[in-house]
């Protein structure tokens, strides 16, 4: 039997600190990210309703379920400690999806970048991980100019593959990914 893949429980990066997700982050996530509908316009997943949402992702994905899990959730934190976002990994043997977003009042700083490099980084120089890989809507420029830049390529169009929650519509997607050489 394979020895599953566990990854750490926190990145540093000069601007910020991943950790992994904890109920004492709810609130501020909800108030940054999660309660927010912008923030949701191309997910699959409305914008949370209340703080006690959040913390249900939490209490799945997070630190109190660390060992016990194939999901990963980590906040992403501003050096004062302020959550702006969430990055998720979910793992099926050596194979792992992303999805992250943080806060609009936090986009265009590099946020989700500086992020991404931090989890990549651990896939290729520390993990067994053979392929990482997403899809993201073909209208969300940023996010597909952030994915390229932590170091995924565009795979392949995906005709309707993503129902976005906030309008109900299927839209197109790119398959993003990274593999192991």
């Amino acid at each position: 039997m394979a020895i599953p893949i566990i990854p750490p429980l926190s990145f540093a990066t000069p601007r910020l600190t991943l950790q992994a997700a904890r109920p004492e982050h709810a609130e501020s996530l909800f108030e940054a990210y999660t309660g927010r509908p912008e923030a949701a316009l191309y997910l699959q997943r409305r914008e949370h309703s209340s703080p006690a949402q959040t913390l249900a992702v939490i209490e799945t994905w997070g630190a109190g379920k660390w060992l016990d899990n194939k999901r990963f959730a980590w906040t992403i934190l501003l050096p004062e400690g302020k959550a702006i976002g969430l990055f998720l990994m979910l793992i099926d043997n050596t194979s792992a999806e992303i999805h992250y977003g943080i806060g609009t009042a936090h986009w265009g700083h590099g946020f989700a970048t500086e992020a991404g490099k931090a989890v990549m980084s651990w896939v290729i120089n520390e993990s067994g991980l053979s392929d990482v890989a997403t899809c993201c809507a073909t209208q969300h420029i940023a996010s597909l100019k952030v994915l390229e830049k932590i170091g995924l390529a565009r795979i392949k169009l995906l005709p309707a593959h993503i129902q976005l929650a906030a309008t109900g519509l299927a839209t197109d997607g790119w398959l993003y990914r990274w593999t192991r050489s």
